[in-house]
């Protein structure tokens, strides 16, 4: 048997000194029935700034403290590394400290590295978690230019027939029926280079971190003695983001609860911004046609954002409608400018003039939609001396300056204040975004960023893009056309 750690016991009623009273009384009345509802499968909705990780830490706690639950038995999986560290440490705070919450990947390498001799005899292959290298070896062996973009974009493809089980002889006809698109390089390109690519995996005998959950699929469905293990070792299972599971996940999903029916799923699909990986918020939205006696509960209650923040976001998604607890702030502001150095211009004295106001750097955060607009914006804040960092992973505190960076990348944080940048129809939706599923997709990532703020919202957008004229965003103009400031 792997050894994960011993099992604890938890006498009813109390969980390290926390009372099950107390443990409800922290919450709402929706949340105290996603907390309460255990035993069975449960699939919750939970809007942005619901109170969703809170709920999740209260509900585990709760089923310790009622005996209902084995921490140690119990497997949290999310997206980011560091959700499940925030959820270690809340429960820890909350006398719950042997979960084991992990990320998808996170969870498969330490099952893999663990069972594969068994299976094998053999140690799994080292994992390359940085594959641009072998991508750019596998564009040169085709006569392809290794440009960055076009490495990213392939890398993004590869994921996506991994995520997605597309063998590459599939991926022109796929590609194609999806409208997906590699900038200046055709279908079959693409497939040449995947294949290209794996063959330099091979010959250096690595795999990926996509790898990681097929490697744990094969050893769940072909080998009995790993699964009963696996089985044997989870009996409780909580997936945070679950809008964001793509086939292999959901696949993986099965595999760990088995017929087990102490499993809950809780994710936003108007917060599905991924699924040019292979995220597909179907999961979520028929978890209960496929588990019999799942309660589907949903969370709308907003506990992070204004009403006049909360107005523009619910006119933004026909999802689920965000109720407002917080009281009337100051109105969303929306702004033109004649280009983007001008709206650069613009966003730095208003930054400028929100910190004068009282707002520390590391309260406010610039958003947008490609990497390609940030040029204007970092240029403008260097001349002017404010501190900014545009990606929390390099050396240095995120704290050092005002923040990053993409639509995409501020999934899963907030600030006290949030200026949308560069929402001209010509980058959001993206350019290549032309499908009803794709322009979709554009929009909610508008609601992501509208979500982010707490207090402060601005959005603004240049009027002339490289010397031509452009509009606003389709996804702004009406919110702008409706009054200008809400």
């Amino acid at each position: 048997m792997i050894s994960f750690g011993a099992t604890m016991s938890y006498g009813r009623g109390t969980v390290g000194g926390v009372h099950i009273d107390r443990i409800l009384d922290q919450l709402d009345e929706d949340q105290r029935r996603v907390v309460c509802e255990l035993g069975r499968p449960v699939s919750v909705i939970a809007g942005a700034g619901t109170g969703k990780t809170a709920t999740l830490t209260h509900r585990l706690a709760y089923a310790a403290t009622t005996g209902q639950l084995d921490p140690a038995a119990t497997l949290a999986l999310t997206f980011t590394t560091a959700a499940a560290q925030e959820l270690v440490t809340r429960l820890a705070s909350m006398g719950v400290p042997s979960v084991q919450s992990r990320t998808f990947h996170s969870a498969c390498l330490r099952q893999a590295q663990y069972f594969w001799p068994q299976a094998y005899n053999c140690s799994l292959p080292p994992v390359q978690a940085d594959r641009t290298g072998l991508i750019a070896q596998a564009c040169s062996t085709l006569g392809l230019t290794a440009t960055t973009p076009i490495v990213r974009q392939i890398d993004q493809e590869i994921s996506w027939t991994k995520q997605t089980n597309v063998l590459a002889e599939q991926y022109v006809d796929l590609a194609r029926a999806e409208q997906r698109t590699v900038a200046h390089v055709a279908y079959e390109q693409v497939a040449e280079a995947i294949v290209a690519y794996e063959q330099a995996k091979q010959t250096a005998c690595v795999i990926d971190l996509d790898d990681l959950l097929l490697c744990v699929v094969a050893l769940l469905t072909t080998c009995p003695e790993v699964a009963r293990q696996v089985r044997a070792r989870y009996r409780h299972f909580v997936f945070d983001e679950f809008q964001d599971v793509s086939p292999v996940q959901s696949r993986l999903v099965d595999l760990w609860v088995g017929d087990r029916e102490d499993v809950c799923v809780v994710g936003d699909p108007a917060q599905t911004i991924h699924s040019f990986a292979g995220s597909r918020s179907v999961y979520l939205e028929r978890f209960g046609v496929r588990h019999a006696r799942t309660s589907e509960l949903t969370l709308t209650r907003n506990y992070r954002s204004t009403p006049q923040i909360l107005h523009v976001a619910n006119a933004v998604t026909s999802s689920v409608q965000l109720t407002a607890t917080l009281p009337p702030g100051a109105p969303v502001t929306f702004a033109a400018s004649p280009s983007r150095l001008d709206e650069a211009e613009a966003i730095v004295a208003w930054v400028k003039q929100v910190h004068h106001d009282g707002v520390d750097w590391s309260d406010i955060a610039l958003l947008w939609r490609t990497h390609g607009q940030a040029a204007s914006i970092r240029q403008i804040l260097t001349e002017n001396h404010v501190p900014f960092v545009c990606n929390v992973n390099e050396v240095g505190s995120p704290r050092d300056g005002i923040h990053l960076g993409t639509l995409h990348a501020s999934k899963g944080q907030q600030w006290l204040v949030v200026g949308l940048c560069g929402l001209s129809d010509s980058s959001l939706p993206h350019p290549l975004a032309t499908s009803p599923a794709q322009l979709a997709e554009e929009k909610r990532l508008l609601y992501v960023g509208v979500t982010r703020a707490r207090s402060l919202l601005r959005l603004s957008w240049p009027t002339q893009v490289d010397g031509r004229i452009t509009a606003v965003s389709r996804f702004v103009a009406p919110l702008w056309q409706a009054g200008g400031r809400l």
